[in-house]
């Protein structure tokens, strides 16, 4: 024990000091003691000075063991302790502990009060990188305490096996042009953070500054020009995070979608070309947002915006809508959109048309297998379904063909006076990754029915917009449309901040649709009508309809060009081949 060990050397070194003291008389030693002299000899007391001892030196000896009979008593209590007692942390580690008890609370004393630890980050307890829709990027290249920058590239090579003679493909909001290299994003920017004050920019250039603006028609009420105020800025917004439960956001400005599932940007996307019920759906929101995470699971997210991927209300009521989104298990995401009360169609009167929409976006995703030691390993689905409709709406115009139309809509049927409007669609993808998550295999693909039209892409046919519509493919109510698609992709993953894509896509409408041979712009090589020329999408000269069938891209009518008019190459099939190159910092 501790405290034998110290009697010894203390005892020791008093014995050195007493030799040290004794004058050595060699001349009168009479050799060692008998082993039973030193076994009969009586002990000394220590309260009786030696004569061959100085009186100084007993006394140093008297006080030497008292110190030690005190040391003594003080190891022995020490020992006797609980171990519990002694097991406990620090007041630094009981506070970081949280509910371990101290030293002093298991003596009865009071203890101090620990400080409670915040509440943890949401969703952060998995990594949610292998979701569709969701960067996979697992670490920041730069960060800061004020700002965390964030750069997109992507470029790519799309060939049309149609093959149209000017290059231009319509029915995606993914991919425009043909057998051309295209750089079709190009972001700069990232998020600020400064004492609970957040914002977030990022612009939005290449070929989705020009053609995401083009589908938004509210340009088209009022003034100003909204499209040229907006159309560089996928993200722009402010806003406060409140310490309320694991977090309250509350944003103002441009904040992207949700609806559909996919992402905005292709970087995050299993598939480079998704099915329509995403590639069709609203990619951004114009108006503020609120998003509680009551739990680190949870989000609730409602929106008060402008209208259905608008910069500005089309109608006299903005659109409400908002998200649930749940995550109770690493392996398991689900998400709910709901939309609804926005009147987002462009009509006379000064955009006050009174036609409402509403719309349901549910997805799962879900991983069922998970090997990393494995070569295959990683296996998910993603599976989405859409339903939605308009109703309400006044008055009638005449088409371009000729024949008058109610404006009048409903979420059921047709009747004499009105017209069934509705969106019901779905997509599934299933993805494999290969060697740890440098390869990957996407095959997926979904199916649309949009009587009305009213979520049916409009074919940039002549320049034609949002605004402008199209005489060539109408989207009157009660117009038919129904489509399908499916695409398998190949992902090179060599870094976790580039994507190398090939992918092959097979598209097909039950009304002539896509970009043929022919093209979809006027002349050969002549200078096409532009946005914002106002001849945009209208008719060329000497261009007649005549009554055909149903199902053709203007209902009951066909279009016949003449000597000098035009009809553009309108296919019900597109099969593609879509290559990339995504870069995402």
């Amino acid at each position: 024990m501790r405290y034998t060990t110290l009697s010894f050397l203390v005892a020791l070194l008093a014995v050195g000091l007493t030799i040290a003291q004794v004058p050595r008389c060699h001349g009168q030693d009479t050799g060692p003691a008998s082993p039973q002299q030193q076994t009969n000899s009586p002990a000394p007391s220590g309260k009786v000075a030696d004569p061959a001892v100085p009186a100084e030196v007993v006394k140093e000896l008297e006080q030497m063991k008292a110190r030690i009979d005190e040391l003594e008593k003080q190891l022995k209590a020490r020992d006797s302790t609980p171990a519990e007692a002694t097991a406990h942390p620090t007041s630094t580690d009981a506070a970081q502990g949280g509910a371990q008890e101290s030293p002093a609370a298991s003596n009865g004393v009071p203890a101090a009060v620990a400080e409670p630890t915040e509440p943890s980050q949401p969703f952060a307890y998995a990594d949610w990188t292998w979701l569709n829709g969701t960067p996979r990027n697992k670490d920041t290249v730069w960060d800061s305490k004020f700002f965390t920058p964030e750069i997109r590239f992507d470029s790519n090579f799309i060939s049309s096996l149609n093959h149209p003679k000017d290059d231009t493909l319509g029915g995606s909001t993914e991919i425009f042009r043909s057998n051309e290299f295209q750089v079709e994003q190009i972001s700069f920017g990232g998020d600020f953070h400064w004492q609970n004050v957040r914002g977030r920019v990022l612009t939005l250039g290449g070929m989705f500054g020009v053609t995401t603006p083009r589908n938004d028609a509210s340009n088209g009420r009022g003034q100003w020009d909204l499209r040229g105020a907006y159309k560089y800025f996928g993200e722009a917004y402010g806003g406060y995070h409140f310490n309320v439960n694991h977090g309250l956001n509350v944003d103002a400005g441009i904040f992207v979608s949700y609806i559909g599932l996919f992402s905005y940007y292709n970087f995050d996307n299993w598939a480079y070309q998704p099915s329509y019920v995403s590639s069709n759906t609203p990619w951004f929101f114009n108006g503020l947002r609120i998003q509680w995470f009551p739990t680190d699971k949870l989000k609730i997210e409602p929106w008060i915006i402008n209208g259905w991927q608008s910069y500005g209300r089309l109608g006299s009521k903005p659109g409400l809508g908002g998200q649930i989104l749940y995550r109770p298990k690493p392996w398991l995401s689900l998400v709910f959109n709901n939309y609804g009360m926005g009147e987002d169609t462009l009509g006379n009167g000064n955009g006050q048309f009174g036609r409402s929409r509403i719309h349901t976006d549910d997805s799962v995703e879900v991983k069922y297998y998970d090997h990393p030691e494995r070569t295959l390993d990683k296996m998910a689905f993603s599976l989405t379904g859409d339903l939605g409709c308009e109703y309400g709406g006044r008055g009638s115009f005449v088409s371009a063909q000729g024949k008058t139309i109610s404006n009048n809509v409903n979420c059921h049927h047709n009747t004499v006076t009105s017209s069934k409007q509705t969106f019901a669609g779905w997509m599934l993808y299933n993805r494999w990754w290969f060697k740890k998550d440098v390869y990957a295999i996407t095959l997926g693909g979904g199916a649309m029915d949009n009587p009305g039209r009213y979520l049916t892409l409009l074919p940039p046919i002549n320049g034609a917009d949002a605004i402008s519509g199209s005489p060539y493919f109408t989207q009157n109510p009660g117009d038919p449309y129904k489509a399908w698609d499916g695409s398998a992709t190949f992902n090179w993953m060599p870094k976790e901040y580039i994507t190398f894509v090939a992918e092959y896509g097979y598209r097909h409408a039950n009304v002539p649709y896509w970009s043929g041979r022919g093209g979809i712009t006027p002349g050969v090589n002549g200078t096409p009508s532009t946005i914002p020329n106002p001849a945009a999408g209208s008719v060329v000269g000497n261009t007649t309809f005549v009554p055909g069938p149903a199902l053709s891209a203007t209902p009951g009518f066909t279009c016949v060009a003449g000597t000098t008019g035009f009809c553009p190459d309108l296919r019900k099939d597109e099969p593609s081949v879509r290559l990339a190159v995504m870069v995402k910092f």
